[in-house]
């Protein structure tokens, strides 16, 4: 069991957490997502600043930040990724939803959510596809993906960067349109 994600009870919901705004991350901010980083994956606070640093200046990434009465709860990362041209296969170059993290005390409120469906939501508005790669044994973020629209489609690919311990790994889409609903207007005359 993975320890980093809390356990899959999908009849356990919080409260929605009142007054949480979703923001573009700006660079004050990242103190604040490095600290959040640390206390969930270890390390020291200055090298998770450094590393959030790099990936704040790259200007195929996007940080977002979940605020609540002006302290950062928060954070998720997106990121423009070309898999074959990096050396992986069958993944579509595009914009893929990464890092989701909630502070614990803020946990089981909607953040994730509202986190991951304003990450969606900045991608559809500039007419892309949004993807994530996910564990098959993950099925609290394959469930909520599920709901916000995506759809499982790829099991054998290589994605350069990401491993998966079990060898496990799904792709899924989401695209920004449905493709329209052919009618044959002959048929309604």
């Amino acid at each position: 069991m993975n320890t980093l994600f809390a356990p899959y009870q999908p009849d356990a919901h919080g409260v929605p957490l009142p007054d949480v705004v979703i923001r573009t991350a700006r660079r004050d901010d990242l103190p604040f997502t490095a600290a959040l980083a640390a206390r969930r994956e270890g390390g020291v606070i200055e090298e998770w600043a450094a590393i959030h640093g790099r990936l704040f200046d790259d200007e195929r990434r996007v940080l977002l930040v979940a605020e609540h009465h002006g302290e950062v709860i928060g954070y998720a990362w997106l990121a423009w990724l070309t898999p074959e041209a990096d050396g992986g296969h069958s993944a579509p170059d595009g914009w893929y939803l990464s890092g989701v993290v909630v502070a614990p005390a803020f946990r089981r409120r909607g953040v994730g959510r509202r986190l991951t469906q304003a990450r969606v939501d900045w991608v559809l508005e500039r007419g892309e596809s949004a993807f994530y790669v996910v564990s098959a044994s993950n099925q609290a973020s394959r469930t909520l993906h599920a709901e916000l629209g995506f759809r499982e489609v790829a099991n054998d690919f290589v994605l350069p960067g990401v491993v998966f311990a079990n060898h496990d790994g799904i792709l899924c889409r989401l695209d920004g349109q449905a493709d329209a609903e052919v009618i044959d207007l002959s048929s309604r005359r």
